[in-house]
């Protein structure tokens, strides 16, 4: 990479975001995207309808852009799928000119350094800015090779990193073991479960576990597998035992207060086709030549178990901090989110993702010089992450960068 260059990991919402500003303010750039095609975590929920509309999802900075190709997207209050927002937003984008060439996809990045320092060298001396990011890379054959850059914006998100089943948030006992029964994302429930699967769902018995707005779409999408094949059996297990569903009140979003609404009806109606456990956590798991039976421990500490075919475990998902253990980055204690943006938000009274603004250019500064977690991640498990701080974090960024980018590297 060449000097000034700025290493963007993720082609995500953020860091194709990211990768536009860098080509806008002339910056040397290359985006590292480990899966097959650009926003390949948003693809994998491709089949799900977002609840926020076209108008919350895509930013002026991209639509301009496109706008100039002839491929503006829709801007209304209709409600995208994650296949819409990648066919008509990120795919043409990462097609621009000025970005498809910079665009590394199919590559990973498992670690990154300073080149030729240690995490514990250099404590706040200012060398550390003197030395390029190492960045160690694997290609989709497997291939490891060595990247250097000036600067790293970590936009890799949290979709690919979900939390553990178990109690306590670390894998039950048989977890592991009962992984090729598990699922951890949205499911396609028109597409094989798993694998091998034959088409459908119906006739499962399934165990649903979480509470947040992922478990209450699974909920309402198995409710339609039940109304087609009302044999199907579905365990709902929730670990508070009054959950809210994180209802907001006078909710200027109608798709999610239908959502919440539809959840609450589940899991307290008279009627509901669920088996609701609320106050249970997953204890353990046994997989058995019958199924996977799975143990749910009580508040009281009392077990009861259920036996099931599946499981689809919407536990919640965290950035993945292991690529740049070897930097000095300080992360909160409770959200694993980085200090300076976790201690604002912290200090926020704004519980909701719509009433959510950015903390300002400062809270996105690390101990490592020029090393930046940008969008859902810098968030840790902080869940009210909006498109739009993603957006606003991208220009505060450049706004610390400055304009162009320097003539001589920083580290000469």
């Amino acid at each position: 990479m060449t000097p000034g260059s700025i290493a963007i990991l993720g082609a995500g919402p953020v860091g194709l975001e990211a990768a536009l500003a860098a080509a806008e303010a002339g910056w040397a750039f290359t985006v590292f995207e480990s899966s097959s095609d650009v926003a390949g975590n948003v693809r994998s929920w491709g089949h799900v309808q977002l609840f926020t509309p076209w108008s919350m999802n895509v930013s002026s900075r991209v639509r301009a852009r496109l706008a100039e190709v002839g491929r503006e997207p829709p801007n209304g209050e209709e409600y995208p799928t994650g296949d819409q927002l990648v066919d008509q937003v990120f795919e043409p984008l990462a097609e621009a000119p000025e970005i498809s060439p910079h665009v590394q996809l199919d590559t990973r990045i498992l670690e990154i350094s300073r080149d030729g320092l240690l995490k514990n060298d250099e404590i706040g001396t200012g060398v550390r800015a003197r030395h390029t990011f190492r960045l160690l890379v694997r290609d989709a054959g497997g291939q490891e090779r060595v990247e250097y850059a000036d600067i790293v914006l970590d936009c890799t998100g949290t979709y690919d990193n979900p939390n553990a089943l178990g109690l306590g948030g670390i894998a039950a006992p048989g977890e592991r073991a009962a992984d090729d029964y598990i699922i951890r994302r949205i499911p396609d429930f028109e597409a094989p479960i798993l694998k091998g699967d034959a088409p459908g769902w119906g006739g499962m018995r399934i165990l649903l576990v979480g509470s947040g707005h992922s478990a209450q779409t699974v909920a309402r999408d198995l409710l339609g597998v039940i109304e087609r094949v009302p044999e199907t059996r579905v365990t709902w297990t929730i670990r508070s035992a009054s959950p809210t569903f994180g209802a907001v009140e006078n909710d200027a979003l109608p798709a999610r207060d239908s959502l919440v609404e539809q959840a609450r009806a589940l899991a307290y109606g008279s009627d509901s086709p669920f088996d609701v456990r609320l106050g249970r956590s997953v204890h353990a798991l046994e997989t058995g030549p019958d199924g996977i039976i799975v143990s749910l421990r009580a508040e009281d500490g009392s077990i009861e178990h259920v036996l099931v075919d599946r499981i689809i475990s919407m536990t919640g998902s965290v950035g993945d901090a292991r690529m740049y253990r070897q930097l000095q980055v300080h992360e909160c204690y409770a959200t694993s989110g980085p200090m300076n943006l976790a201690a604002a938000l912290l200090a926020s009274s704004s519980a909701d993702c719509l009433t959510q603004e950015s903390q300002g250019a400062d809270t996105l500064k690390n101990p490592e010089p020029d090393f930046y977690i940008l969008g859902s991640k810098s968030y840790g498990r902080n869940s009210t992450f909006l498109l739009r701080v993603g957006w606003a974090q991208v220009d505060e960024v450049f706004s610390l960068l400055g304009t162009s980018p320097p003539v001589v590297p920083a580290h000469a």
